[in-house]
């Protein structure tokens, strides 16, 4: 065995839905392979920076599950917590997201729009969805085990953390099945050109706004300037919409996940099965090392 082998890359930036949390482990929360991997890369040094669509609370909660400290981009982009700090956040600018999104309930078929704030994990206005749906929806948050963040159902407090610019991140949701991820990713070309203030993603069946510049690829541009970490010493790896920009940003060290969609897969330059699949890529082979 070789010992004291030390990564190639120094920073991998790591998406969790899909990503490092593939395949699902509604308990233990992380795969063991991935586990283990990314055990080892702390252990030698390396920085695994979670870059996720998730809120801050959320990423609490996950760094008491792992018992370390660990770097977060959240919400795509719209904070970023560096050593236990928060360095940096940007929320949606109250009047002007509140009117964009009473223009867009009213053109386009949003089936449930949902905010992610500061203080609270999820907000949906009661009255976008009737009470059975809201009981099968809780059923099912609940069945996601570790993974579940708690919903809070209320119109006013949904109207509230908008006018109160809490709101990091929202999402608008079109549906689980059929055409709705299709629908989606129309609407979201729409809003894109309508509305340039914002910054929208297309994830499936869902669109992912935050305020214009907030993105995930920009949010681990701040953290490498902070860290003093050069760009080609980063790794990124995701599966959705959101995580186009950081492949586009560092595209030669870009890896995608082998189940995502082929629009985001195209954007990426090598394509994974497991997180725990970029040992082979930061870590030297002997052979290399004999070299």
């Amino acid at each position: 065995m070789i010992k004291d082998v030390k990564p190639i890359k120094s920073v991998i930036a790591c998406d969790l839905d899909g990503t490092l949390f593939y395949p699902k482990k509604r308990i233990s929360m992380i795969p063991k392979k991935n586990r283990a991997f990314m055990e080892r890369y702390l252990e030698d040094g390396g920085h695994f920076l979670l870059v996720t669509g998730r809120t801050m609370l959320y990423g609490q909660k996950l760094g008491k599950k792992l018992g370390r400290c660990i770097d977060i981009v959240g919400c795509n982009g719209a904070f970023v917590i560096l050593d236990d700090e928060l360095i940096f956040e940007k929320t949606l600018p109250g009047a002007a997201f509140l009117k964009m999104l009473k223009e867009a309930m009213e053109q386009f078929p949003i089936k449930i729009p949902m905010l992610f704030c500061k203080h609270r994990n999820m907000v949906i206005p009661k009255s976008a969805v009737k009470s059975f749906h809201r009981a099968i929806y809780d059923v099912y948050t609940y069945t996601n085990g570790v993974y579940r963040e708690p919903v809070i159902w209320s119109n006013e407090i949904f109207e509230e953390e908008i006018l109160s610019s809490d709101v990091y991140k929202a999402m608008f949701i079109f549906g689980a099945f059929g055409k709705a991820a299709n629908v989606a990713k129309e609407v979201n070309k729409v809003l894109r050109e309508r509305y340039p203030e914002f910054e929208f993603s297309w994830s499936d069946q869902a669109i992912e706004i935050t305020y214009a510049g907030v993105t995930k690829s920009n949010g681990i541009q701040l953290y490498l300037e902070k860290r003093g970490i050069s760009p080609q010493d980063i790794v990124v790896v995701g599966d959705s919409g959101n995580d186009i920009s950081m492949f586009e940003a560092y595209k030669e060290q870009s890896f995608c996940m082998a189940h995502a969609r082929d629009a985001v897969k195209k954007h990426a330059r090598y394509i994974i099965s497991r997180v725990s699949d970029l040992e082979s890529y930061v870590y030297p082979s002997a052979e290399t090392l004999d070299k």
